[in-house]
């Protein structure tokens, strides 16, 4: 493979959002569950989490190859389980987001090592 450097960059890019994705995800569901003290500190929390997850997609927007496209999607599904405080997030939708993320960014890496 003559573009290691650039498959390792990838391979970091595409995980370093998925594990901001995962996080933010974790701040829905301990939202949810009632682990924070108080509305102000669930905010506060989701906010950071957001940060970081916009931060990790902003590199593969900018790219526009590989799975922005199921990136994207990965964000919207976040953004749509922090509605109504957090009261019902849809995990099913995420979660199928997150797969098809997962999917999109494995077969671009297969990809760059000529394993398509």
């Amino acid at each position: 493979m003559n573009d290691t450097p650039l498959y390792l960059a990838r391979l970091d890019m595409y995980s370093r959002f998925l594990t901001a994705a995962d996080a933010e995800s974790h701040v829905v569901w301990h939202r949810q569950d009632g682990r924070c003290a108080d509305e102000r500190e669930a905010i506060d929390a989701v906010d950071r989490a957001y940060a970081a997850t916009r931060a990790a997609f902003n590199a593969i927007d900018l790219e526009g190859v590989g799975p922005h496209k199921e990136a994207r999607v990965v964000l919207e599904r976040l953004k749509a389980m922090h509605k109504d405080g957090g009261s019902s997030p849809d995990w099913k939708d995420f979660k199928a987001a997150r797969e098809a993320y997962v999917a999109a960014a494995s077969a671009h890496l297969k990809a760059l090592r000529g394993d398509d």
